[in-house]
This record gives structure tokens, C-alpha cells and sequence, in this order.
């Protein structure tokens, strides 16, 4: 039963996060599921989100010329472009949209309860039920109440008059709160699940922009400011995936499709001379797919171009495998009753309003969940997309790169599915155990290390679940992915603790006490990763982030990484905010001194994950260590290993601003060693 109920919590997971029980704070969702986890014979996390950004520098970028400038910017129910804008040192929670905070979604009634627990949605044009801590309860206008929270006022209405709401719904839920540096006042929006991709706006101009769960998007020419925008996805959603909901609502009385659309990926295609958004269409019995638009601008218009996979299906029945594609894909025209799909019959509880489904014999252990994809070009211009959550793991397809759709010359063995490496309807295995923790894989190619990156997220979404990005690389897109020490991504074993580099866990810093109102007690639950490498060669990991502040608030976050000694990539101690690396290194005196310093551990925990201990650490001028640790340090250029306990951790030091109010130049350095990570700064 114990086994089960892990099960079910990471099913629960990924619907949390897109779109979590009805009410929500993540006790009740807890509660909820571990009820219904008793009556499941297997159960998994669905996963909810997955962004994917430029997974290496040519398949994700466009090069500059791709993007039409006749991109249509469809005013939709759902977000406000860049509206909800406020400056550093608001209230606490002002300006924070959480995934349980509003996201818009259009025209829909969206409940909170929607991912992780937390994230409510924002409708414009319905209210938006909370389960969430709304700040205020203040209406938004988008047409219907907001749960949102505080009116921001950015002079007034925004977009048509609109009412914008920091904490409260904005342009897909998301909310804009500035940051400043110097004199430049950063805007920040709340985008779950945000996949980046590097394109041009409508002028030409060099832009980043960020697909997420709900609907959200948002752009940036700085990686610093972000604005909100639309599409006609915001108004068409039901037009557009109307045969993948029909999928999706099968067995489900209360399916609210304006819940479900999750974490999509978007890459530039050049065989087909279009950008290619991958889009996870969730339903609650796993009776999921991921579907493909393409479009000739980053903002829209959304052509619908076919479903690239299904999960969920049976062999016969509500779920039948007959109304799949997994007769053309297998040759396979007798799907086996009771074979390698098959679980123990389960009803769940659809978390858009609470009414039960009817029962799957999906194994939803074993079996991957259509949802989070993420896609690619590897080294030798082949198309792929890796996808799935807890249940059964990453697994990966070749796609054809012609049309963007399932590549079904490509035929996988067979093997069975407990040890699973090849599946013919899923592919290949590539992370995962049957039904742990794990979810939103995101893959990036580096040249200068002629290595795979793959990300994947451990952890719960809501922000004491634990949430937390881990890393591996392998020489090959299809793996073996390993982690620091060698161990397999895909080992066996429901324990993930030791299985993956953590590149950080809940963390704070005393300069962060005069941050902005949300990251004042620190950070919590970051994860649902994309990254990508840009231009210059620089790395930079984008994801979504929930904060200390006892609810489900979340934002965007950039860091930079860097390759340290061993082609591994740490992750910069605070936000992007303009610094550079100095190739060359630092002074002894920049270098050498007392660092508040957190190691971010191991643990794997999905529940009742609270924060980090610091503690003092100092690099002295002699090369010893002494404070929290005792051994020694050495440095070349921007290089710095330190030797605890017979553990090298390496990586590098980056003068950096950080997140004080002020935002004070200071030393950092970042290591990783033994699959984890230790941060510290001055």
C-alpha cells in the first residue's frame, strides 16, 4: 500500500501542476490523493510540465530570418501582455502568479487546484475559482472575477481596460513584477513549465520567448524584462485540439479542456520552414497525447498539423487502443487483453471538478504518460522528442523531420516493461524508474563538449513538494545518460536520491531579506526546467520557481550556468541580471575570504520539504578551507575546485550581482561533486 500511495502522490504530481484539485492548498490535494491512491492498483504522477527551450544552439534558435514579420498577435481570454507590472519591494505575494495562482485561461472557469494544487487559473472571461491564496480577491477584469489578488495598476486598466492584477491573473496567469538594477527596472511574469526558444519579433529583431502550461506566454529582448503576449491558441484552443480533447474527456463527465493543456515545446524546423509547437494534452485517466502546430511567427498564428503520440489506452472499451495510432505504429492490429499495458482497474478522480472517472486498466506504473515534451535536433540533424512524468518514466521517438509527426519507419524492441529499455509504441527508455519521481526532461547539445545535457525534474510541484532540476549527459541523444558519478538515468529503484547532479534545492541568502516581496525568505520548489545556449556561447537555464512564503506563488527565473573543468555545468548562485564571467579570473582578494554557502544535497523527498541550512565557509589565502568544512581549494582563471573529504567539487567563480535590493557586485562561487551542488557567496 505504502508503494501505492508513492504512486499515486506522483501521478498526482504532474496534475498538480496542471491542473490540481479543485480547491487547493497542497494539504488538501495530499489528502485527496492518498484516499484515492488506496483504491489504485498502480498508479503515477501525471506529469503536467514540461518546457523546452532551444535544446541546442542551431535546432531551438532561429537564425534570424525565420520568423515572419507578419506575425498575428491574437488577443486572447488568457494573458495581458506584460500588464501586471510592479517594482521590487512590494508586499509579499504582490505580483506573483502562482501556479494556483491565476492563470488565464481562455473564456473557462479555472480552478485552482490546477497544478500542484496551487495554480489557478485565470479566465478571462470566468471566474477563477482559487484554491489559491489570492492576494485580495480584488476583480480583474478580463471579463470575469479574478481570484487574484491585488489590482496593479500600471497606471490603470490594461489591455482593454482590463484590470491587472499583480498576484492576481495576467496574460495567462502570469503576472510582471520589475526588478531593479541600477536604474533599469526588470519586469518579471509567472509562467508555469516555461520552454524557451530564441526567434525575432514582428520587426526582426532579436527576441526570446517562453511557451508554458495554461496557456502562458511571454517574451524578452534581455532575459531580464518580460512581457506577457496572446495567440489564437488563447481563443481557439477548443477548434484547435478539438480531437485530441475528444481523446482526452473519454471516461471523464467533467473534463475541462481550458485545464489541460500543458507544458509545450516549441523549436524551429527548417525542413518545413516552420516553427513546430509540441503540446501536452492532458486527460486524467493518462488518456493523453501531444499534439503539433506549426506557425510562421513565434506569436501566431497556430496551425493544428496532427497528434504525435497517445498514452492511456486499453484494449478495448472507453480507452481502446482503436482510437490511438498504436495499430500503425506497432503493426500490432490485436492489442492483448491483460498484456504489457495492462494494470490493476483504477477510477480516479478528475481534479477539474472532482467527479470520478471511469475505470482505466492503463498500467500507469510502467506506462509513460503522453505529457512535458521536449524536442530536438541532434548532431546530425535527425529530429527527436523525448516526453513522459513518474509513470513510467523519460522515454524517447524519433520524429520525421519532413513533418514534425511521429517518424513510424522507426521501429523499437520489445522487452518487458519493468526493465523496459525499448517499448514498440513508446521507444526508448532513457531516465526514469517504474513510477518514481521524475518529470519535464529537457535536452540541450553543446559542441564545445560534444555532450547531450538531459535535465529532468524529482520532486512535487507545490512548494513543499520538493520540487528540484536534476543533470546527466551521454555522448548520444538516445544515451546512456549518467549522471557525476556514473549511475545510469534510467537505473532501477524507486529511490532517486543518489540518481542525478542537483543542480539546487530550497535555498536562501541573507541579501535576499531586502529582494523582491517574493523571494524575500528565499526560494522553494524550482524546476520544470528549459535552457538553451545562445549566441555568444553563453548557457542559461530558465524554469519556474514557488518562494518561502507559505503558498503557491510562482515566477520565471533565469540563471546563467557555465562549463566547469570536467564539462559539467553549474548553475550561477543568483538570477541573470547583465553580469559577465571573466574568462582570465579573479584577484586573490576577490577570491579568497569568508561565503555564506548551502549545500544543496541529495534527497529526493517529494512532501514536507522545508529549507536548506546555510552555514560559513572560508577560502583562505593559503588554500585551506575552514568553517563548514575542512580541506582545500585551488583555482585556474575562473576555475575553482575545492577538496571536501576526499570529494573534488568543481566549477567556477563568477562575480555576479546579486538579489539585495542594492544588487551589490559580490564574489560567488559554484561547484558541483558527489551529484551535488554547493553555492556561496560573499
Amino acid at each position: 500500500m505504502a508503494a501505492l500511495l508513492t504512486q499515486f502522490k506522483r501521478r498526482k504530481g504532474t496534475m498538480k501542476r496542471k491542473n490540481i484539485f479543485i480547491k487547493a492548498t497542497a494539504f488538501a490535494l495530499a489528502a485527496v490523493m492518498v484516499i484515492t491512491a488506496a483504491a489504485c492498483g498502480t498508479d503515477d504522477e501525471k506529469e503536467t510540465t514540461k518546457n523546452v527551450s532551444e535544446k541546442s544552439t542551431t535546432s531551438r534558435k532561429d537564425s534570424g530570418n525565420k520568423e515572419s514579420s507578419s506575425q498575428n498577435e491574437e488577443d486572447t481570454e488568457e494573458t495581458k501582455n506584460g500588464d501586471d507590472e510592479t517594482t521590487d519591494g512590494e508586499t509579499t505575494g504582490e505580483n506573483q502568479e502562482t501556479e494556483g495562482s491565476t492563470e488565464s485561461s481562455s473564456g473557462t472557469n479555472e480552478n485552482t487546484g490546477a497544478e500542484n494544487g496551487s495554480e489557478n487559473t485565470n479566465n478571462n472571461g470566468g471566474s477563477a475559482n482559487a484554491g489559491n491564496n489570492n492576494n485580495g480577491g480584488n476583480t480583474n477584469n478580463n471579463g470575469g472575477a479574478n481570484n487574484g489578488g491585488n489590482t496593479n495598476n500600471n497606471g490603470g486598466a490594461n489591455n482593454g481596460g482590463n484590470t491587472n492584477n499583480n498576484g492576481g491573473t495576467s496574460n495567462g496567469g502570469s503576472t510582471n513584477t520589475p526588478v531593479k538594477t541600477g536604474t533599469a527596472i526588470k519586469k518579471r511574469v509567472s509562467v508555469h513549465d516555461p520552454s524557451i526558444v530564441v526567434g525575432t519579433d514582428k520587426a526582426g529583431k532579436k527576441c526570446y520567448y517562453i511557451f508554458g502550461s495554461h496557456m502562458a506566454w511571454a517574451k524578452s529582448y534581455d532575459l531580464q524584462n518580460w512581457e506577457h503576449f496572446t495567440n489564437n491558441i488563447n481563443r481557439n484552443y477548443n477548434s484547435l485540439f478539438a480531437k485530441e480533447f475528444d481523446w482526452a474527456r473519454n471516461g471523464d463527465p467533467a473534463y475541462d479542456s481550458s485545464k489541460n493543456m500543458w507544458a509545450p515545446d516549441v523549436i524551429w524546423n527548417p525542413n518545413m520552414n516552420k516553427w513546430c509547437m509540441y503540446m501536452s494534452i492532458n486527460g486524467w485517466s493518462w488518456n493523453s497525447s501531444i499534439v503539433l502546430l506549426t506557425a510562421d511567427s513565434l506569436e501566431g498564428d497556430w496551425t493544428y498539423a496532427g497528434t504525435v503520440i497517445y498514452s492511456g489506452f486499453t484494449s478495448g472499451g472507453t480507452y481502446s487502443y482503436t482510437k490511438t495510432d498504436y495499430g500503425e505504429v506497432t503493426n500490432d492490429r490485436n492489442f492483448e487483453k491483460g498484456g504489457r499495458y495492462y494494470g490493476n482497474p483504477f477510477q480516479f478522480t478528475d481534479n477539474d471538478k472532482g467527479n470520478k472517472c471511469e475505470a482505466t486498466t492503463w498500467n500507469c506504473v510502467l506506462g509513460a504518460h503522453a505529457i512535458d515534451p521536449c524536442v530536438i535536433f541532434d548532431k546530425n540533424g535527425d529530429l527527436y522528442m523525448s516526453y513522459g512524468s513518474w509513470s513510467g518514466g523519460i522515454w524517447l521517438i524519433k520524429l520525421d523531420k519532413a513533418t514534425g509527426l511521429r517518424d513510424y519507419s522507426r521501429k523499437y524492441g520489445e522487452s518487458d516493461l519493468t526493465n523496459a529499455v525499448e517499448d514498440p509504441y513508446m521507444g526508448k527508455k532513457i531516465s526514469g524508474a517504474t513510477g518514481a519521481t521524475g518529470e519535464a526532461s529537457y535536452i540541450v547539445y553543446d559542441s564545445a563538449t560534444d555532450y547531450y545535457y538531459l535535465y529532468v525534474t524529482y520532486g512535487g510541484l507545490v512548494a513543499d513538494g520538493g520540487y528540484h532540476i536534476r543533470l546527466f549527459r551521454s555522448k548520444t541523444i538516445d544515451g546512456t545518460y549518467v549522471d557525476y558519478d556514473g549511475t545510469r538515468a534510467n537505473a532501477r529503484g524507486g529511490n532517486r536520491d543518489g540518481i542525478g547532479i542537483k543542480l539546487f534545492g530550497n535555498y536562501n541568502f541573507k541579501s535576499l531579506s531586502t529582494s523582491n516581496a517574493n523571494a524575500q525568505k528565499g526560494y522553494k520548489s524550482g524546476g520544470h526546467n528549459s535552457a538553451f545556449i545562445d549566441d555568444d556561447g553563453s548557457h542559461y537555464l530558465i524554469y519556474h520557481t514557488r518562494f518561502n512564503l507559505g503558498n503557491e506563488w510562482h515566477q520565471v527565473r533565469v540563471h546563467q550556468q557555465f562549463l566547469n573543468e570536467d564539462g559539467w555545468l553549474v548553475t550561477a548562485v543568483y538570477e541573470y541580471l547583465g553580469s559577465k564571467i571573466s574568462a582570465t579570473g579573479y584577484s586573490m582578494d576577490d577570491m579568497a575570504g569568508t561565503y555564506e554557502m548551502v549545500n544543496m544535497g541529495t534527497s529526493a523527498a517529494t512532501s514536507g520539504v522545508g529549507m536548506l541550512s546555510n552555514g560559513s565557509l572560508t577560502l583562505n589565502a593559503n588554500g585551506t578551507l575552514s568553517g563548514a568544512y575542512t580541506g582545500t581549494w585551488s583555482h585556474n582563471n575562473q576555475y575553482v575546485t575545492l577538496n571536501i573529504n576526499g570529494t573534488a567539487y568543481k566549477g567556477v567563480f563568477f562575480k555576479q550581482y546579486d538579489e539585495s535590493s542594492s544588487h551589490k557586485e559580490v564574489m560567488t562561487f559554484t561547484v558541483i561533486g558527489a551529484d551535488t551542488s554547493i553555492w556561496g557567496t560573499k
